[in-house]
């Protein structure tokens, strides 16, 4: 169920985890570029190495409360997608063995909700989180950028 270590962090208050081999890097915020006609909570684009690569708060995304701080980004494994989150503050590392217990979770962006001796987090679903932000932004392109539109 559970990678052998997960990335601990924070937005609007909540603990996640990622699965640390789905993120390459954790950087400090940098400029961003904003681009016309995406939802909110994509911030804009960011220079990774020389790859444009959108940005998105992920405590936007998921319709929660979070607070005006610079936070940190974390910058999903290029091979999985361009795409950094915006998050409140990066953790630690959690080996899984130090993981007490896990339930499922109604939400699908949720693989599993652990039980950690920092508490308890949300492990993302990865895979989920990229396709929701995919359909989102074909949601939001013009008509003749739609596959199939006119």
């Amino acid at each position: 169920m559970t990678a052998e270590r997960l990335l601990l962090f924070s937005a609007a208050r909540q603990l996640f985890a990622l699965n640390l081999q789905e993120v390459c890097e954790v950087m400090e915020p940098q400029q961003c570029y904003p681009f016309a006609g995406a939802p909110p909570h994509y911030q804009g684009l960011i220079n990774f190495h020389g790859n444009l690569t959108a940005l998105v708060d992920l405590a936007g995304y998921l319709r929660l409360q979070g607070r005006p701080v610079p936070g940190k980004i974390l910058v999903i494994d290029t091979r999985l997608a361009h795409l950094a989150l915006k998050v409140e503050a990066v953790g630690s590392i959690l080996d899984a063995s130090s993981i007490t217990g896990a339930s499922s979770h109604e939400d699908p962006l949720t693989e599993a909700l652990l039980e950690t001796p920092q508490g308890s987090v949300r492990l993302l679903r990865l895979e989920a989180l990229l396709n929701g932000l995919e359909e989102e932004l074909q949601e939001c392109a013009p008509n003749n950028a739609k596959p199939g539109g006119s």
